[in-house]
């Protein structure tokens, strides 16, 4: 237990002096204040509600998402590449226990940034609709990219081509934030159209995805063993 707490410890001071870290965490805190500008200045006043939740939502979870995958390259992958991954393991820890380290810590850093965002958002707009149903889509979006950051540290030590990794996961959040802000008009009238809920479909989304990666997620931890990572070989090209 002493163990897991200095992997956690180590992990968090890790992270917090890494430039790409940092830079994540401060252009996402920028985009956020100028969100909160415009919602001050009343720049989305002749949207709905619903629209606002829509992009709030997505930009908890694609924020959230890129910085993780920031921190995954740059601390589980680089670990791996260094053989710092197969130091720390020689020394008596556990695979599945660095790896939860990991994500705890990896989780509640990308996690601020969102959480300023959600607060703020509904301080200001009130996002439409009951409090305790837009908390729940907050909490549940948090538990589900947790799953999201733990199966991305295990896909980490298992993945031959990191460089391919780093740029499928990167770009293919990028673009799954785009689309869904060109055609934010287009699924919201869908939804109205066939009488669903935008809040009842936000939660069915987390708790679908937290599902899968959940399960995923157990299934690969419990597969791996410190012979295993030790014994994969990857490379950055």
């Amino acid at each position: 237990m002493k163990d897991y707490g200095n992997i956690k410890k180590a992990c968090r001071s890790y992270l917090f002096r890494d430039m790409d870290t940092r830079l994540s965490i401060l252009l996402s805190g920028l985009l956020v204040l100028g969100l909160n500008f415009l919602l001050y200045k009343g720049a989305f006043s002749s949207r709905s509600r619903s629209y606002l939740l829509l992009m709030v939502y997505v930009l908890i979870v694609g924020l959230t998402q890129i910085t993780a995958n920031s921190m995954v390259m740059n601390l589980t992958v680089k670990d791996k590449l260094s053989k710092r991954m197969e130091f720390i393991l020689a020394s008596g820890m556990e695979v599945q226990s660095v790896i939860k380290a990991y994500t705890l810590e990896m989780w509640r850093i990308s996690s601020l940034v969102p959480f300023v965002l959600f607060f703020t958002s509904y301080l200001q707009e009130g996002l439409g609709g009951d409090f305790k149903w837009i908390l729940g889509i907050y909490l549940s979006s948090q538990a589900m990219l947790y799953f999201g950051i733990l199966l991305l540290n295990i896909l980490g030590l298992s993945r031959k081509n990191f460089k391919f990794f780093k740029n499928l996961v990167f770009f293919g959040t990028t673009l799954a934030i785009y689309l869904v802000g060109n055609f934010s008009t287009t699924i919201l009238s869908l939804l109205e159209a066939h009488h669903f809920k935008l809040t009842y479909v936000l939660l069915g989304i987390n708790l679908f995805l937290g599902l899968v990666f959940g399960a995923l997620s157990m299934v690969n931890l419990g597969r791996m063993t410190n012979e295993s990572v030790i014994n994969k070989e990857g490379t950055w090209s």
